[in-house]
């Protein structure tokens, strides 16, 4: 009877555990709205502010970052992908800003 209540349990849990789902997401969380915040001339410091340490630092270009997400998208269930990539100036100071994936706001 004891085995029985066990394997019950066990199998309960295992399938209640099947119907926990967590969406994927790699990267750092972009809100649009403070993505459409950063504008040229904006400072290192206040774009670091906004949106947090840059996931990619490009050793090659030290004065170009990348903020980039993947995310599954819950409706449709795709991979998705966006990004920025802020170039600065010698100054700290945000000369070509590059947004990928996100919808224009007019």
């Amino acid at each position: 009877m004891r085995t029985l209540m066990i394997t019950m349990a066990a199998s309960a849990s295992l399938l209640l555990s099947a119907c926990l789902h967590e969406p994927i997401h790699q990267g750092n969380r972009l809100d649009a709205n403070k993505i459409y915040q950063i504008t040229e001339g904006n400072t290192k410091f206040t774009i670091e502010q906004k949106l947090g340490s840059p996931a990619l630092n490009n050793t090659l270009h030290p004065n170009r970052v990348t903020y980039y997400e993947e995310f599954e998208d819950e409706e449709s269930g795709k991979l998705l992908w966006r990004s920025i990539e802020i170039e600065y100036d010698d100054a700290l100071r945000a000369k070509k800003i590059t947004r990928t994936g996100f919808e224009e706001k007019n």
